[in-house]
């Protein structure tokens, strides 16, 4: 504790040195900013009840609706470059947020978020989707740091909570807005707001949103797509009601529909593998496609009901929510990032076959071919329904109440293997998923005098999960009497699909005898498939049934198949002088199946907390102390074995140390603003996600000193999804944030970070970069104490300028931010390679490069406001960095930030 000694010295010295201060503006929207606002006018809920953010004692930001649009906002993943502590990453779909170095990856349906999404004050468990959401919005709060008491479960990093505008009584107000930019980027938004009599109204906003691929398609494959096309369509309506001063009814329905082509990211283990340093790549997003284009669908909707009652004394506070999304995407990554040389790279074949070596151009036109796909598919459903009582006086602010939440999943992963010989796929397949939480809640500040309060918090929590359903894995071995020819076995070709939820065999053992035949193995199989492609030949292959021996004759004489056309027929051999290499298959290994069904729960109960002491050395200027808590429940992983053990992990706590000062001054006519704090993070049992092998995981295990038994017929080699308490973290830092309100209308805002995040007292843990069947000698137990966090960049800055000036006709304005993030590490590893320490091999490399971005926005408003012109600019020196890095056996695939956008929107008042 040392160190956190050091930053609450240099803190207490920082505060006294404090001068009176001004309000926190979170770079207040341009248009907003014709006159300066005043502190007061900066309102967040982080108490769970509306307050000035100055008067807030703790660390938050708000960023208004006016200025997600005046930055370009689309959606949560553009927060990743404009909060200095806060990274945010679309991992293949899965939205992962990721505050002062607190976090989680694990997107399996037994995940949970470390940083609580909340929209309009419901907690949303799965927030895929939800981006479109960013649309008539009032504010976007994050809360940085555990919020375990006021914000419940999975708030371990802190809490992020959209909030839309409401309907206004007595108003009618309607809003049309155009916008048009790059990438053929459309985009359509419209507000209605309609009185309804002298008590009530109903206000109906909607957005359209479409734009064009942020990757280049530079491969021969001209008529296919990749990933980060978007379609999207939502609507959202509210009907306020206040039937008598004291009673305020709001009920709320919302509909969010994205298409498109989601998110693959892209495999850069063919230029690491072959020397190739991702800086030395001219653009990340020219990639090489190949197969089909990816689709993605997601239909995501809600129901919310708020009732509120002033029974004088205190209030009361109903809030009921429904909420139901379904993520489907089916597709296949790019084949590389393109670089000088990468068709020889992809054309060079090393195996040397009877009759020489094969023709480069068939090679890449099977490559170009290969429809290896994957299709995942999350269907939430989730109930929230949360009692408060609250109440405020002279002396005395306190909140009282408590929650009840349930999430429904269904879950399903499957992925063929396209020209294999050796692997023909996996499903995870969950029908049954169930999440269920209670918790009681307490709050209260007291003010001890008129300058100095005091807070205290308690929340009791009750956590439970279970999981029923089955994972298997399927293998194949095909070849003539060597196994020695080049591939050419088709499955999953155009036309392919899944069952999916329409699977009705999930027990293989369909006569019950307690074994588990290759009969059995084969019709499960089929059972997961609802139909077969256009091209596939698996199938027919295969027609037969599985048959005994090791290997055995595939049915009668030798199958020839066409790798171009997928066409087989009884032969006798052709060479590689054909116009089409045409593989053999004489012989094959029996049909192989791993098949685990899948059962387990958990329940943890845990106890959050927070005190906190404030004292008002001035009317503006505030000195705060608090400690806060914060846990993400624990669970239980995949089965090791068919119902055998699921290992479970702890529950993460985190506890917050934090000392500050909110100021205001004035420097002659110049207001300013000031605010500092220190903090200390105390991170225990923190989890690490993985996907290993069971052979790993056993091993894992085994050095944990936990001996488990597994079923017999379990394959080490299955790869599964694997969470564990790794280690215990600290995590300390200074946030300087302030600015000035300059003349001539010009306001500069700044926000800066200093962080150090590093694992302590870790157990050695495998190296999951290799896969133990492959590398059996770097898959080992390695040390990751002294390793830095992921995704904790030592620097961080953000800052901006803007104006507003008045002319005849109305005003113009415009603003120009920039943000700074120093280098990070994507993995707990930190690119190190432990048997090559000086020569590190590229595949490993995990390093995100230091960078800098600048924005720029400009508008015009013509008269009181009901026309306005705007034109931004974002990123405008195209700064791609890696956003999220995932490095498997066979894997470097990496997720890049927005590239540059720019574009104009014209918005008509009514």
């Amino acid at each position: 504790m040392c160190k956190f000694s050091a930053i609450l010295a240099g803190g207490v010295s920082a505060l006294a040195l404090s001068v009176p201060a001004v309000a926190q503006q979170a770079d207040a929207s341009v248009e907003a900013q014709e006159a300066p606002a005043a502190a007061d006018s900066i309102i967040v809920t982080a108490d769970r009840r509306e307050q000035a953010i100055q008067d807030y004692a703790g660390t938050a930001a708000t960023f208004s609706g006016e200025e997600l649009r005046a930055r370009g906002i689309q959606d949560i993943t553009d927060f990743n470059n404009v909060l200095p502590g806060m990274t945010v990453a679309n991992n293949g779909g899965n939205v992962e947020i990721w505050i002062r170095g607190v976090g989680s990856s694990n997107n399996t349906e037994l995940g949970d978020p470390a940083a609580a999404f909340h929209y309009d004050g419901v907690y949303v468990p799965r927030p895929s989707g939800i981006g479109s959401a960013f649309f008539d919005i009032e504010r976007v709060e994050v809360n940085i740091g555990p919020q375990g008491t006021l914000r419940g479960r999975n708030a371990t990093a802190g809490s992020v909570n959209a909030i839309a505008w409401k309907p206004g009584i007595g108003i009618w107000d309607a809003e049309a807005e155009i916008a048009y930019g790059n990438y053929d980027h459309a985009e359509f938004r419209g507000m209605l707001n309609v009185p309804l009599g002298e008590n009530a109204a109903f206000r109906v906003a909607g957005m359209y949103l479409k734009h064009d691929s942020y990757y280049n398609n530079v491969g021969p494959i001209q008529n296919v797509d990749v990933a980060e096309a978007e379609d999207n369509k939502a609507v959202r309506a509210q009907l306020l009601w206040e039937p008598t001063d004291r009673l305020t009814i709001l009920l709320a329905g919302d509909y969010i529909h994205e298409e498109g082509t989601g998110y693959t990211g892209t495999n850069y283990a063919n230029p690491l593998g072959n020397g190739i340093d991702p800086r030395d790549i001219r653009n990340p997003r020219d990639v090489i496609a190949k197969a089909f284009t990816p689709d993605l669908d997601t239909k995501h909707w809600g129901l919310r009901g708020t009732i509120t009652y002033d029974a004088g004394p205190f209030s009361v506070e109903y809030t009921g929510s429904y909420r139901d999304m379904v993520y489907n995407y089916n597709a296949t990554t790019p084949l590389t990032p393109y670089y000088d040389g990468v068709y020889d790279n992809l054309s060079r074949r090393e195996d040397v076959l009877a009759g020489g070596f094969v023709n480069p151009g068939v090679v890449l036109e099977e490559v170009y071919d290969n429809w290896s796909r994957f299709q995942s598919i999350t269907d939430s459903r989730s109930h929230y329904h949360e009692l408060r009582l609250f109440g405020e006086d002279d002396r005395l602010t306190w909140s009282l109440g408590g929650l009840y939440f349930r999430e429904d999943q269904y879950a399903f992963l499957g992925s063929t293997g396209d020209r294999g010989l050796f692997f023909q796929g996996v499903e995870f397949n969950m029908p049954d998923v169930d999440a269920e939480s209670w918790a009681l809640y307490g709050d209260a500040t007291f003010s001890v005098t008129d300058r100095f309060r005091v807070t205290g918090g308690l929340r009791y929590t009750d956590d439970s999960k279970s999981r029923e359903g089955v994972a298997s894995r399927y293998g194949l071995a095909l070849g003539d009497g060597n196994f020695s020819c080049c591939g050419g076995v088709r499955y999953g070709t155009e036309g392919f699909a899944f069952a999916a939820r329409d699977r009705t065999i999930f027990n293989p053992d369909t006569d019950g005898n307690g074994a588990i035949s290759d009969a059995e193995v084969f019709a499960f199989w089929q059972n997961g498939v609802a139909s077969f492609g256009a091209r596939d030949n698996l199938d027919e292959i295969l027609a037969f049934g599985p048959k005994g021996g090791d290997p055995f004759p595939v049915a009668g004489a030798p199958q020839c198949l066409d790798t171009v056309t997928g066409d087989f027929w009884t032969c006798n051999g052709f060479t590689n002088g054909d116009p089409f290499f045409n593989n053999q298959f004489t012989y094959a290994v029996p049909f192989q199946g791993q098949i685990f069904r899948q059962t387990g729960q958990m329940q943890d109960k845990f106890v959050d907390w927070r005190v906190r002491a404030e004292y008002d050395v001035t009317p503006d200027n505030l000195l705060y102390a608090l400690v806060a808590t914060g846990h993400k429940s624990g669970g239980f992983n995949d089965n090791l074995g068919d119902a055998g053990v699921a290992p479970t992990y702890d529950t993460e706590k985190v506890r917050l140390y934090e000392l500050g000062s909110k100021n205001e001054f004035w420097l002659g006519d110049v207001r300013g603003r000031l605010n500092l704090s220190a903090f200390y993070n105390d991170y225990s049992d923190q989890v690490f996600t993985s996907l290993l092998s069971v052979a790993q995981v056993v091993d894992f295990l085994d050095g944990l000193g936990e001996t488990v038994p597994l079923p017999e017929n379990t394959s080490l080699a299955l790869v599964v999804s694997y969470s564990y308490n790794a280690a215990d973290s600290e995590i300390y830092g200074l946030n300087l944030e302030g600015g000035l309100q300059l003349p001539h209308n010009i306001n500069w805002n700044f926000n800066a970070l200093w962080l150090e995040a590093q694992i302590q007292n870790a157990e050695p843990i495998q190296d999951f970069r290799f896969q133990a069947d492959v590398a059996p000698d770097e898959a080992v137990f390695q040390s990751i104490n002294g390793k830095r966090l992921p995704r904790t960049p030592r620097w961080q800055l953000n800052t901006s300028i803007s104006q507003s000036i008045d002319v005849p006709s109305g005003s113009i304005d415009w603003i120009v931010s920039a943000g700074y993030r120093s280098s990070t590490f994507q993995t707990i590893f930190n690119s190190q390679d432990f048997q090559n320490p000086n020569n590190p091999r590229l595949r490993l490399n995990d390093v995100v490069r230091g960078y800098a971005t600048f924005d720029l926005g400009a508008g015009y408003t013509h008269g009181e406001g009901d026309l306005r012109f705007e034109v931004y600019v974002n990123n405008i020196t195209n700064e791609q960095r890696e956003s999220a890095i995932i490095i498997t056996q066979f894997d470097n695939t990496r997720f890049f930030t927005r590239p540059r956008t720019f574009g104009a929107r014209v918005r008509v008042g009514f």
